[in-house]
């Protein structure tokens, strides 16, 4: 299994830690920061299965605490259509 990926049809920016992601060219622009962010970087990086535990262990709180967190947010960038 890899990681997750942007559709084609997504445009991302990252910068001063803030990711910029859009479908093109109608939008609209994704500002994430801070925690979402973070997520987007673990979603990217590895694999599905493993994003809670990734970001748990860069926040330092257990994975069972955002686990439901977590997964709604991915899966919320998914039917955005902005993951795949």
């Amino acid at each position: 299994m890899s990681a997750m990926r942007c559709p084609r049809d997504v445009s991302v920016l990252e910068q001063d830690g803030i990711v910029y992601a859009a479908r093109l060219p109608t939008g609209p622009i994704i500002m994430l920061e801070g925690i979402a962010a973070l997520i987007w970087g673990e979603a990217c990086s590895g694999e599905r299965a493993t994003i809670t535990e990734r970001v748990a262990e860069a926040t330092d709180v257990a994975p069972d605490t955002i686990r439901a967190d977590v997964e709604a947010f991915v899966d919320d960038l998914i039917s955005r259509g902005l993951l795949k």
